[in-house]
């Protein structure tokens, strides 16, 4: 007993001892804010890619079945010998044996087989398109192409994991994609992520989106009419009868709010104008700058259907909207390798911002738009798509027909070449419709068709482009290349 009661005050003696050493353990060291050195921002937001580096890139990809085996071998060759392919998958891809729901069939639904196809064509990363499938088309376009081997950005089950980028590991780096979808004008903002926050609602699968506000302008003389008419009909909000006036607007200079349009004063009226919303443009900017520190390559990619012009006809412009180009550039600013940019259904124009490559729009590697057979309304003894021949005539023409394919060369983190590789989806619509859209190569005299119009929509921008044997080359000199990111640190909250 009494030996008992002496290993008892031992044992208690020892974790009294463990106890004291561990309390008398000095506290971490806090870092003195003023001594601290920190990181050279410079150099976390270069492109960090060592040794020769290939980006292919594709814009809209909206295939309804498996096309690889019919695709021109060049243009094959380009999106499988590059080291990351990417393009913006503009279908949800399903079960069809088993798909039923709400968000139906339509125009943008694939079958699975669709996913291994891409693969086998090259793409790695792809961008989320619209998520016309809703939660239940996300959920099983993630499930199978992730089966497949490609990573998809750009929605998932909250806006937290929907604006996270996809990542592809390589030997030379490592390579980011952010993708956004502009909602407001066109895209309803419905289509947007959300987090949950406290008791606030729950979380909603969707998209990364960016608000935007648009405008259009007017003459002063227009200008001070549309004035006119909603002063008069404000000045009725006082009649007797009506129980809870509306607020006396309070216009911004050489701007008038009417019927939820906004107008302001311009040199000719119709232009559009377009405001981000400042804290989804932060949140892409922050996305980027972050995704760019935690890897060697950023790309972001964006679905834009916005035009300029309101006597535009919807999603066919050749150049870009205002806001487009401020993102682009605020971007790289902020750290981004490549601005790769697709919606509109025709080609753009391309940039070189500091050395780093922005594509406007690069067209639709396809446009299959014919939708799985059925028995149309009205009962007129027409197929699927007979009946839908004259609907989708708007993205049938030849400058929906035309695309290219950008080849982009670096060496050692330095842009040196773009390569344009010009795509013919069924010019002059001669194929027939089991044939139409199809990326191929075009004839000698399509493809410098296509070289010439990329040439003129590039202009605005300052970039050159030689035209040689059917491809187009944009050679970048080193001196093209400028660091980013000095004064960022400057404009942190203290």
């Amino acid at each position: 007993m009494k030996n008992h009661a002496i290993y008892l005050l031992a044992t208690l003696a020892a974790i009294c001892s463990v106890v004291t050493t561990v309390q008398a353990q000095s506290p971490r060291t806090r870092t003195d804010p003023d001594s601290f050195v920190a990181r050279d921002l410079t150099k976390e937001l270069r492109n960090k890619m060592t040794g020769d580096y290939t980006l292919a890139l594709a814009g809209d990809v909206l295939m309804q079945e498996p096309m690889g085996k019919r695709i021109s071998p060049e243009l094959k060759s380009v999106l499988r010998n590059a080291d990351t392919t990417i393009g913006n998958a503009e279908v949800f891809i399903v079960d069809r044996r088993f798909w039923a729901g709400p968000n139906g069939y339509g125009n943008n639904w694939a079958p699975k087989e669709l996913a291994a196809d891409w693969a086998d064509l090259g793409f790695d990363l792809m961008g989320a398109g619209e998520a016309a499938g809703g939660e239940a088309g996300m959920i099983s376009t993630l499930k199978i192409m992730e089966e497949a081997g490609i990573k998809v950005g750009g929605y998932g089950p909250n806006l937290t994991v929907a604006r996270q980028p996809v990542f592809q590991e390589l030997e030379q780096g490592r390579v980011a994609m952010v993708y956004a979808l502009p909602v407001g004008p066109v895209a309803s903002s419905s289509e947007t992520a959300r987090d949950k926050k406290g008791n606030e609602g729950a979380e909603q699968w969707g998209l990364n989106t960016l608000k935007l506000t648009q405008s259009m302008t007017v003459t002063a003389e227009q200008l001070a009419q549309l004035k006119a008419i909603r002063d008069t009909v404000v000045a009725r909000r006082m009649e007797p009868d009506v129980t809870r006036p509306i607020d006396i607007p309070k216009d911004k200079p050489n701007s008038v709010e009417l019927q939820g349009k906004t107008f302001v004063l311009g040199d000719k009226p119709g232009n559009y104008l377009y405001a981000m919303d400042p804290k989804d443009e932060q949140a892409q900017v922050l996305a980027v700058r972050g995704a760019k520190e935690y890897a060697d390559f950023a790309i972001f990619s964006m679905h834009m259907h916005e035009n300029r012009y309101a006597f535009q006809a919807y999603s066919q412009d050749h150049y870009p909207t205002d806001y487009a180009v401020r993102l682009a550039h605020e971007l790289i600013d902020n750290g981004l390798d490549v601005f790769h940019g697709q919606g509109n259904h025709t080609m753009q124009g391309i940039e070189i911002y500091k050395g780093r490559p922005i594509f406007y729009n690069l067209g639709n590697l396809s446009v299959h738009r014919f939708g799985a057979d059925g028995t149309p309304d009205g009962g007129d003894g027409k197929t699927y798509i007979e009946d839908g021949e004259v609907g989708e005539q708007w993205l049938q023409q030849d400058i929906n027909l035309m695309a290219y394919l950008a080849e982009v060369d670096y060496e050692e983190g330095r842009l040196t070449q773009i390569r344009i590789h010009p795509t013919d989806l069924g010019l002059g619509r001669e194929r027939p419709w089991s044939r139409m859209n199809i990326p191929m190569k075009p004839s000698p005299e399509n493809a410098e068709r296509i070289l010439r119009l990329v040439q003129e929509y590039s202009k605005p921008f300052g970039t050159e482009m030689i035209i040689n044997g059917g491809v187009g080359y944009i050679d970048v000199p080193d001196t093209a290349t400028v660091s980013v990111g000095a004064n960022i640190r400057a404009g942190f909250e203290k």
